[in-house]
């Protein structure tokens, strides 16, 4: 398997070390995964699945006091999975695309260079799913729906005046997807419930933020 992650952001404000009331940033998180999964059986090896993962989500928000930061994301992402053919099963082309945004909220805790922080995250992403069946002539479509929240935790390190390194947890949370095939009665529902659940998707995030204009009280950047 094939990783590479690539997280940035941009932030219009204060954040995290050198928070302030009033900040308003403009930030998000990128990420591409490659997936290749292979049999080898007496020296001959088989390719069984490829699949490419991709989310790009943008956010936007605001301190609403020192400790208190609340903010809204927005979430584009899609998979590729191509399953060649066997002596039991056809080639099989299956494409998933969802959207939909995610509202945050933060609080952080103390003052300084490195400041922990607890949060809560909320988020709503329909999409859509198509299987096409290169040797039968068929594909089947589904519309998607993913609902979930979680508690998570986390902390901001300053690294200058104007960057911030922001980590965050996935550490207790509920989520639920759905799948409907169209044209039919039938529906998948998967729920899932407990420590480590995460409706953002990765166990650990982090990302830059980058401040372009203080909030107030803020003293001159460096």
């Amino acid at each position: 398997m094939k990783q590479f992650f690539l997280l940035a952001a941009l932030a219009s404000g204060t954040l995290a070390a050198h928070a302030q009331k009033g900040s308003i940033y403009l930030g998000g998180q990128a990420g591409f995964n490659s997936t290749n999964t292979t049999i080898e059986d007496r020296g001959t090896s088989r390719v069984t699945s490829k699949r490419n993962d991709y989310t790009f989500s943008p956010e936007i928000g605001t301190f609403l006091t020192n400790q208190v930061q609340l903010g809204v994301g927005f979430t584009f992402s899609g998979s590729r999975q191509e399953t060649p053919a066997t002596s039991n099963t056809v080639f099989s082309n299956t494409s998933i695309n969802r959207y939909g945004g995610t509202i945050y909220s933060r609080f952080f805790f103390g003052e300084g260079v490195f400041r922990p922080f607890i949060g809560l995250n909320a988020s709503v992403l329909p999409g859509n799913s198509t299987t096409d069946y290169a040797n039968a002539g068929s594909s089947v479509k589904a519309n998607t729906l993913d609902i979930g929240a979680n508690l998570n935790a986390g902390f901001g390190y300053g690294l200058t005046k104007r960057v911030t390194l922001v980590g965050s947890f996935g550490t207790f949370g509920f989520l639920r997807s759905s799948s409907k095939i169209e044209g039919s009665d039938t529906k998948i529902v998967t729920n899932n419930f407990g420590l480590n659940a995460n409706t953002l998707g990765n166990l650990f995030n982090v990302g830059l933020y980058f401040t372009l204009v203080s909030g107030e009280n803020q003293e001159g950047g460096k």
